[in-house]
């Protein structure tokens, strides 16, 4: 993909560093939210707590989440508590740091194609998180586990293509 947005896009403009630290940033939140996703689907985690803001029984953090596994650290690997509770944390870093990311590029000038990632994002990340909760909420059938990975896909090539745009 940077290959083909080089090609098409064969002049970039120099940006402010902070701002293209911060869509790297982005990025690899974004990479390690995927990552945690596809935990959550391979261990069917997705059925263990079906409620949203909280886990289950009222509960932001359930017991669950670092008692199912022994050593500690394998609940965030290996245990299904552990991992949804993770790849929901996650969702909410990555959602704050794309409109952290969208508020920033506000104030400086951008191109048009900048303007177009970065707006991308905001949409992709939008609709990427309504997609996790009610994927959580429904019990996770099967047409609205791809629309989320699907829109995970698509969030990533967003995410690709603003970092792509914001590249010296």
């Amino acid at each position: 993909l940077w290959v083909a947005l080089d090609l098409i896009f064969p002049n970039k403009k120099t940006v402010q560093k902070g701002i293209r630290n911060a869509i790297r940033w982005c990025f690899v939140l974004l990479f390690i939210q995927i990552i945690y996703g596809a935990f959550v689907a391979g261990l069917d985690a997705g059925f263990v707590h079906n409620h949203w803001p909280m886990m289950s029984e009222g509960k932001f953090l359930h017991e669950t989440v670092y008692t199912e596994q022994q050593p500690f650290y394998k609940n965030f690997i290996e245990g299904k508590s552990g991992v949804q509770f993770a790849h929901r944390m996650l969702a909410y870093f990555v959602v704050f740091s794309i409109l952290y990311l969208w508020w920033r590029t506000r104030s400086i000038a951008i191109t048009k194609y900048q303007g177009l990632g970065v707006n991308l994002l905001l949409i992709f990340v939008g609709l990427q998180f309504l997609l996790g909760v009610l994927t959580i909420l429904m019990q996770v059938p099967v047409w609205l586990g791809v629309a989320h990975q699907l829109g995970a896909f698509l969030l990533l090539m967003a995410m690709t293509f603003t970092l792509h745009r914001f590249s010296k």
